[in-house]
């Protein structure tokens, strides 16, 4: 059975890349900034290219002005920042077959982060990048229990209710497993409430609206990006959130045309 201890004890896995272990140690430093985050981000050329792409990619609007990695930082934000290189590197710690097979979830993952960015901009107090970073992270309990039960877990990704097994086998689910990794890494608790609770936002008691956002937008990624890596089943709880927000037909529209528009850009940025 899998507990909170078991995703603490990530860390310490052998097949962990310094550069996420030295990423570890300044997220849990209450004291960093985002010069002790590019002096670790620096020594790794991926990670340093992938920030500058996404800090000038047009997703954000500043294509071309952002050239150095301190810059990028403060322009992106601490949150995205470290959500970025949390989920890269978590999948990049992956062995390459696996990385493969894995693709269409990391795709799905920020196809999610599209997807919730652009709700948001139709919701009132709350904020674009959290949603974004929310989607991107969403499933990235699925990516641990991969690293902790490889064999197992593989064989349950076709799993018609994947979290129902995953409780049966390990005693906790990946929007769980996802919730306390976060936790542990020291991100905003609403992103990590948004993570944890994207599967039954009702159950979240604070930042429920943001919650809600990520559970539509994965919930209309089966829709918009239809991959059988996704897990966002629709339910009448979608159906109570889109009520909620006030999302008519037209507004779910302009969040589908421009979802579609920005995928193959992220695409680009999010390659593994």
């Amino acid at each position: 059975m899998m507990t909170s201890m078991n995703i603490t004890s990530l860390t310490d896995l052998p097949t962990l890349p310094v550069i996420l272990r030295r990423l570890f140690e300044v997220l849990q430093d209450e004291q960093s900034t985002f010069v002790d985050i590019a002096n670790v981000i620096k020594h790794d050329q991926t990670l340093t290219e992938k920030i500058l792409r996404v800090a000038n990619s047009p997703y954000f609007g500043h294509a071309g002005k952002v050239n150095s990695l301190e810059q990028a930082i403060m322009f992106l934000g601490y949150d995205l920042v470290k959500g970025i290189c949390l989920g890269t590197s978590v999948f990049r710690f992956l062995a390459r077959t696996e990385r493969e097979k894995l693709g269409k979830l990391w795709q799905h993952s920020y196809e999610v982060g599209i997807i919730a960015a652009n709700v948001s901009d139709h919701v009132c107090n709350i904020e674009r990048g959290i949603c974004f970073v929310s989607g991107l992270l969403h499933d990235i309990g699925r990516v641990i229990f991969l690293t902790l039960h490889r064999e197992k877990y593989i064989s349950m990704l076709s799993s018609d209710n994947i979290s129902l097994k995953e409780r049966e086998v390990f005693g906790i689910d990946h929007p769980a497993a996802g919730g306390n990794f976060l936790e542990n890494a020291l991100l905003p608790e609403e992103i990590v409430c948004s993570v944890r609770y994207h599967h039954k936002p009702s159950m979240c008691t604070r930042y429920r609206e943001t919650s809600s956002v990520i559970s539509l937008a994965e919930a209309l990624s089966r829709s918009f990006f239809p991959k059988i890596e996704d897990d966002g089943i629709w339910t009448e709880e979608h159906d109570a959130i889109v009520l909620e927000l006030s999302l008519d037909e037209g507004k779910l529209k302009k969040v589908r045309e421009k979802a579609g528009e920005e995928a193959a850009t992220m695409q680009e940025l999010f390659t593994l």
